[in-house]
């Protein structure tokens, strides 16, 4: 387990030992001074540290070589590296601080990135990337606001983490924190949801039933897939929005509501608005201020400590040998922080002990890749900027689901020669690998649109236009 509130500052210069003098006494954080790399290094295989502070040009011979055990030895540890330069080359670093500062502005830049770190600790995000801290920095400046926030970014990146994290850090914190995935809902039964219905509204209605809106009164709403929403449905969203007020389906009496709203996407809305798809006007409402998180792929420095954070919650006294954790980097990770939690779901089912080889990290990747080695191929496409990701994306999330559809599908397509050629880098182009899959799994489900688009993991709505594209219908 590291220690939380604690940090190891490294002696080097005298700049160390007066940050650590001047440093605030009856803090939270305790500092521990060792005298050199080797003995912080036996401090840290004993228990690792919350925060280690360093002055490069003090040991600029040892540094780098002590960096990069440490990433690995502890790499849930946030690094602070005082020194001249505006990067080290070959290692990873997570705070670089001008020693040419003043004392003062030093301290000031270290208790800044502690404060994001705790930020992002109680979100239950994981990872020492600029983009996370610049996440939490704009979640940090937000919160307390009542301003409007997308989140932005691929699926499986943590977008509902971090609108849970400008709800716990605002004022709204002690009240409802309302979350809904508009792509998981038909367009009839979204509205219902959102906006309530009286008594006799439509068949079935019984009661009267208040929506999601009511029920986050004075909270947070957070609207999931946002990009997804009916045309119809996001002009009376904005009206909401606008007005902060709405009519139940089949009422007459408006209903006030003081409500947050967050949404998020793994869409590019700009160019859905540019195609007429969603609405200028509420994408602009919405979008006051925008927080994008990258693919896990972009952020490589994240995923030790991911893999670090989530084997220690299940106390697993596990390790990756040097070249395991070389193809854990260097894997593409298409489905993110999901694929991620996935792929250490199976190692832990194995019932691993001591260090994990390359080949078992290699066995299990092609697993998790539904045994394919072309899928990574496939899915190096920025599926986020295409029409084609939630396909992809199903294809991932949903081994099990694959390896039945690929029997479906034949596991090889004819090339009209007689030859048989991989499905998944058969078709000449994506659009006629996208109309394929879809046809093949209307089939199994007997042209059922709902069991199909719940398969693929798409909206109803969504497929409907697939379908309408391909003249399936």
């Amino acid at each position: 387990m590291i220690a939380e509130k604690r940090m190891l500052a490294i002696k080097g210069e005298k700049l160390i030992e007066q940050i650590c003098a001047s440093w605030p006494k009856g803090t939270d954080l305790q500092i521990e001074i060792v005298d050199g790399l080797s003995e912080a290094l036996s401090h840290l295989t004993k228990q690792a540290q919350k925060f280690v502070l360093l002055d490069f040009e003090s040991h600029e011979m040892e540094a780098v070589p002590f960096l990069r055990k440490l990433n690995r030895l502890s790499p849930l540890t946030d690094v602070f590296l005082l020194t001249g330069r505006r990067a080290i080359a070959d290692v990873s670093v997570d705070h670089l601080i001008d020693s040419a500062l003043s004392l003062g502005e030093i301290e000031q830049s270290i208790r800044d990135a502690i404060g994001i770190r705790y930020l992002l600790d109680s979100a239950g995000i994981v990872g020492h990337s600029k983009n996370l801290r610049d996440a939490a920095l704009r979640v940090q400046q937000v919160a307390p606001t009542d301003i409007s926030v997308l989140v932005t970014g691929p699926s499986g990146t943590g977008k509902e983490l971090v609108a849970r994290a400008l709800h716990e850090n605002s004022p709204r914190k002690d009240n409802e924190f309302v979350s809904i995935n508009c792509a998981s809902i038909p367009d009839t039964l979204l509205e219902s949801e959102l906006f309530g219905y009286e008594k006799g509204a439509f068949t079935g209605a019984d009661s009267k039933q208040p929506g999601l809106l009511q029920h986050a009164h004075k909270g947070t709403l957070f609207l999931d897939e946002i990009g997804e929403m009916h045309p119809r449905l996001q002009a009376k969203l904005l009206r909401a929005i606008e007005t902060k007020t709405f009519t139940p389906i089949g009422g007459r009496k408006a209903v006030t509501v003081d409500v947050r709203i967050i949404a998020a996407t793994n869409r590019d809305l700009e160019a859905d608005v540019e195609s007429g798809n969603f609405r200028a006007d509420l994408y602009y409402r919405l979008g006051v201020i925008n927080i994008r998180l990258i693919r896990l792929a972009e952020r490589q420095e994240d995923i030790l400590p991911l893999i670090a954070h989530f084997l220690g919650r299940h106390k697993k006294g596990i390790g990756f040998s040097p070249d395991a954790t070389d193809l854990l980097l260097k894997y593409g990770w298409p489905g993110n922080v999901r694929e991620l939690t996935n792929f250490l779901q199976r190692l832990l089912i194995t019932d691993p002990r001591g260090e994990i080889s390359r080949e078992t990290v290699a066995s299990l990747l092609d697993k998790h890749a539904v045994a394919d080695r072309s899928l990574p191929v496939v899915t190096n496409i920025k599926t986020e900027d295409t029409g084609y990701r939630l396909i992809y994306q199903a294809l991932l999330n949903l081994a099990n689901e694959i390896m039945e559809m690929k029997k479906l599908i034949g596991k090889h397509f004819s090339d009209g020669e007689g030859q048989e050629v991989h499905p998944l880098t058969a078709a000449g182009d994506l659009e006629e690998m996208e109309e394929r899959l879809i046809r093949e799994t209307l089939a199994k489900v007997d042209g059922n649109r709902k069991k199909a688009a719940s398969f693929l993991g798409i909206g109803e709505r969504t497929l409907y236009r697939k379908l309408k594209k391909y003249n399936l219908m």
